[in-house]
């Protein structure tokens, strides 16, 4: 009969070694109580033995004393005293006589009755009949050999009660030998059946467990045909046809649902295959495992038709960023770039350029993020951006030489602002004013096109910023004072040199000057600030800080705001603003400083008001004059 529940199989197997446990220990308790109990009445029957052989031997020593008072006259008080003696004698005989049963002590017994009765006929014989002046000869000839001879006899006695209790001690200490094995062979063999049992459940259990476990990885590494063998009806051969349906259902469900997604893999390559944009899938470790056939043409055109991972990709350094950046789940601005920095190549003969856009796939694999990089192409875009920027640069060229000629008239009727009343004179410095703004803007827009067209030119040399910066702010005074706004620069180690263009630094400047003017309420402060990390050990960085006191600009515009012709005022929500400008001076400073080797990045201003703009320039160090 097969037992169908673990918990019965484990309560018998329970009871099974509480019982083995028991009975040995029940066993060896009895078997130790008995060698106790033996042992117990064998020393006491030998007490016994001795005490009553000391009994006789010490009555034998007194009647002897009773007929020597006798033989001394005092034959009244003599006899009295051989009667209790030879009383005592009796009873101690007897009760000896019940308490031997060895061979050797019975024959010593019955030498003792023969040489009393042998003792006692020569007393009485010297108590009758021997006259008083033979009783002595007649005592040492007769009475007192016999008496040697009995009390000889009930040393015997006690000397075959010692060897009786050698054997005992013997046969004892044979018996606790035997008992001794007997008891450590049924511990052994109640070890022996507790270890079959413990060996024989665990097998139970644990066999089925272990097959259980094989076929959930091989089921974990689609081995779906995988069955589990039932060899019980108890909890576990249940789990195993639980398992087996549970296996059954999946590779059903699998046969019935491959055709589907086989069906949407390949409707999902076709689609990626028909997609006008050029298109790469990379998994978490960055390695590419699709791509679309204008993907592949890309690469094959930049010979990088073996592409494995995203280090492979022919790419800009800014596009692979914002693919790892993509693969770690971060947002990219890629897609704000400039088209200026599109992806160049020849396609069919014909020049193409493509901007590229990584987005993340969140759960690519459990826990981790993919990316998909999509080249957009933008050849037709950057057409027009170019037709724009020739347009700029016409534009600007065209608009120069008229706007130089009316600021030479406005200065030559500057010369005679003496005749010219107070209102003409201001009139006349606001027109002054006006045409020098446009002529900075049309500046602007020139060095815009050189910047695009890659002919910016620097003219270089050891520059102290100080100056440059002093200029900037003499050349706009007078609109920090019409406007009520202070400028500072704070006090530090001058003079700071960087190897620059000391007009291209001057525009910067005199940019983030004005932007600054422009934001900062009446009353407010422009500060500066220039710091130098230069430890004198090699080429440094030197740090110029311009901080307002304005609204500030939102922390998602702070890197936005150097693109060109972005402009803060046409995403706030209220659109109530008063300050526009033309959004490309920022721009013109990032590219400036890039070309200098620098940087630029906008801050939130000290406690959150205001703006700062951080400027890092390469320093060869600080020269002493």
């Amino acid at each position: 009969m097969k037992i169908s529940h673990l918990q019965t199989r484990f309560i018998l197997a329970g009871i099974l070694l509480v019982m083995t446990t028991v009975v040995s220990g029940i066993w060896s308790a009895w078997t130790f109580a008995h060698l106790s109990e033996v042992a117990g009445r064998t020393i006491q029957k030998s007490q016994l033995t001795t005490d009553l052989s000391a009994v006789l031997s010490d009555a034998l020593e007194r009647e002897d004393d009773a007929l020597l008072l006798a033989m001394s006259g005092d034959r009244g008080q003599a006899q009295k005293k051989l009667d209790a003696e030879r009383l005592r004698f009796a009873q101690a005989f007897n009760r000896l006589k019940e308490n031997l049963d060895q061979p050797d002590q019975t024959q010593a017994l019955a030498q003792l009755a023969k040489h009393a009765a042998l003792y006692r006929a020569a007393g009485d014989v010297l108590l009758t009949t021997v006259a008083p002046q033979d009783a002595f000869r007649w005592y040492y000839q007769n009475v007192n050999p016999a008496l040697r001879r009995a009390v000889a006899a009930c040393a015997e006695i006690r000397e075959s009660n010692f060897r009786a209790m050698q054997r005992a001690g013997i046969r004892a200490r044979d018996d606790a030998r035997g008992a001794t094995i007997l008891v450590i062979a049924i511990s052994a063999a109640a070890l022996l059946i507790s270890t079959l049992v413990a060996v024989m459940l665990a097998r139970s259990v644990l066999t089925p467990i272990r097959e259980l476990d094989r076929s959930v990885e091989a089921l974990r590494l689609g081995d779906f045909e995988r069955r589990v063998e039932v060899t019980s009806r108890d909890e576990l051969g249940h789990l195993a046809e639980g398992f087996n349906r549970m296996a059954e259902a999946l590779a059903e469900f699998r046969r019935s649902n491959l055709g589907e997604v086989i069906a949407a893999k390949e409707t999902l390559e076709a689609t990626i295959a028909a997609l006008p944009d050029a298109v790469v899938v990379i998994d978490p470790d960055g390695h590419i495992v699709a791509q679309n056939p204008l993907a592949k043409a890309i690469l094959v055109a930049t010979k990088a038709q073996g592409a494995k991972i995203v280090d492979d990709l022919p790419f800009s350094a800014g596009s692979l960023r914002a693919v790892r950046e993509a693969l770690e789940g971060k947002p990219t601005d890629e897609t704000r770039a400039e088209l200026t920095r599109a992806f160049a190549v020849r396609l069919d003969g014909q020049p193409r350029k493509f901007m590229l856009t990584a987005v993340s796939i969140p759960e690519f694999q459990p826990g981790r993020c993919g990316a998909v990089a999509v080249l957009y192409d933008v050849t037709d875009f950057a057409r027009l951006d170019e037709l724009r920027t020739e347009l700029v640069a016409v534009a600007s060229h065209e608009l120069k030489t008229p706007l130089t000629t009316l600021r030479m008239n406005l200065m030559l009727l500057g010369e005679s602002a003496g005749n010219l009343t107070p209102r003409q004179q201001e009139i006349l410095a606001t027109a002054a004013q006006g045409c020098h703004e446009l002529a900075s803007t049309i500046d602007e827009l020139l060095d815009l096109t050189r910047i695009e067209s890659g002919q910016l030119r620097l003219s270089r040399e050891l520059v102290d910023v100080y100056p440059i910066i002093d200029r900037a702010i003499i050349s706009l005074r007078q609109r920090f004072e019409d406007a009520g706004v202070a400028v500072q620069v704070a006090a530090g180690h001058r003079p700071a040199f960087v190897l620059g263009d000391s007009v291209r630094l001057g525009m910067v400047f005199t940019n983030l000057l004005s932007n600054a003017l422009k934001y900062s309420p009446r009353g407010g402060c422009v500060s500066i600030s220039v710091r130098s990390d230069h430890n004198g050990r090699g080429p440094g960085v030197l740090q110029i800080e311009v901080s307002d006191q304005g609204s500030g600009i939102a922390e998602a515009f702070r890197e936005r705001v150097f693109e060109k012709f972005f402009r803060v005022e046409q995403h706030l929500q209220n659109g109530n603003a008063t300050t526009w400008g033309a959004g490309i001076g920022l721009y013109l400073c990032r590219q400036i400083l890039e070309a200098h080797g620098g940087t630029i990045l906008c801050h939130a201003g000290d406690n959150g008001v205001g703006t700062s703009f951080v400027l890092e320039l390469p320093s060869p160090g600080t020269v002493e004059q």
